[in-house]
């Protein structure tokens, strides 16, 4: 955390490289549907990083599905979250994107409809 800046987490966070779905509401286009790759996971929220042409704005609310690798579930207990989400925080990055363009960070906040899957033991 940077100085000046308050801790505001709800949970225990993973550092864990999960696939992360986005759609941002008002848009039904199926191209609307945006991967990007989760660096950090808790069921409060997740965070990621992205070279949007449109940034995204505070308090903009997005659809939102990670999916924790099998093999991070040690560090992570479930393997899908998935539920509505706001932009809570977006940190332009010091490194810059392809073409130029700003990286940003961007925190998202689940709200309370989201859905956690847990992994099924196997049975062996």
């Amino acid at each position: 955390m940077g100085q000046g800046r308050v801790d505001r987490r709800r949970g225990r966070r993973a550092s864990v490289q999960a696939p992360l779905l986005i759609r941002r509401i008002g848009t039904r286009d199926v191209k609307s549907v945006q991967e990007k790759l989760a660096t950090n996971v808790s069921l409060a929220g997740v965070y990621f990083e992205t070279e949007e042409k449109t940034p995204y704005a505070l308090n903009e609310i997005v659809l939102a599905s990670v999916s924790v690798p099998e093999s991070q579930t040690r560090e992570f207990p479930f393997t899908r979250l998935a539920g509505r989400a706001r932009v809570v925080r977006v940190d332009e990055k010091s490194e810059q994107g392809t073409g130029g363009r700003k990286r940003l960070g961007v925190a998202l906040e689940f709200g309370e409809d989201l859905t956690a899957l847990t992994a099924i033991p196997s049975r062996s």
